[in-house]
């Protein structure tokens, strides 16, 4: 364990004593270790930190850098004010009761999940992802505020979404949009490096298709029952077309 001292001197305020000696208090109460205390009250952590299964309703402290993963699935939270401002590894606040993704990570260089909870925004998301995204299983009816570049997959299944309006411009792996309210796709990422799936929907239109799908377009069970030769018509699908 390590953290940077505080130098008391006559201007020091014994509110800053006792914010100090609380927060080293809850660090070691959650097993938190090979950290840092700056001088402005933010805890940078050089390695993982796992805060799940804590019964949590709050992060009662300010995290700046962790190098490693940020655990705080299964908790009670409903806002993420105290998570970290840059991860170095993944984010996951899965199976929480957040309410909006204000006070997440601005950087993430990993996988974000935060599926499984009562979101109906994506507003405060990281910009940029270097790994999967995962928001399946919110209350989400559209995808504004997410990121705009994903370099593995995005699950956004099991929503509410009635449009696409806000997905990335590009996801480098799979993109799923199955079991939501669409009735077109307009909005759909550019290019999906991986497969395309928007199965156990409301279309009517496959109007604003992707551009291009590496992988396989999955299109079974909507409001209409498309054709493969409709399928290719509106987007160039490198693997196969699954309609039924």
């Amino acid at each position: 364990m390590k953290f940077k001292r505080v130098l008391f001197n006559e201007n020091t305020t014994n509110t800053t004593s006792i914010d100090l000696l609380n927060t080293i208090q809850w660090l070691e109460q959650m097993g938190i270790q090979n950290y840092t205390i700056n001088d402005d009250g933010t805890v940078d952590v050089d390695g993982h930190v796992d805060l799940s299964y804590k019964k949590l309703t709050k992060i009662p402290i300010q995290f700046g850098k962790v190098n490693g993963n940020f655990w705080c699935q299964h908790n009670k939270l409903t806002i993420l004010q105290g998570a970290p401002r840059i991860v170095g590894g993944s984010f996951l606040c899965y199976e929480n009761k957040l309410l909006s993704l204000k006070g997440a990570p601005r950087e993430v260089g990993g996988s974000f999940w935060c599926n499984n909870n009562q979101l109906t925004t994506l507003q405060g998301a990281p910009r940029r992802i270097n790994g999967s995204f995962y928001c399946d299983k919110n209350k989400l009816t559209s995808l504004q505020g997410a990121p705009d570049s994903i370099d593995s997959n995005f699950w956004c299944e099991n929503n509410k979404l009635t449009t696409l309006e806000g997905a990335p411009r590009i996801v480098h792996g799979v993109f799923s949009c199955s079991y939501n309210k669409l009735t077109t796709l307009q909005g759909a990422p550019r290019e999906v490096e991986g497969s395309f799936d928007c199965s156990n929907n409301q279309l009517i239109s496959l109007q604003g298709a992707p551009k291009i799908v590496k992988g396989n377009f999955w299109c079974v069970n909507n409001a209409k029952q498309f054709k493969e030769k409709n399928v290719r018509k509106n987007c160039e699908v490198k693997g196969n077309v699954f309609i039924k």
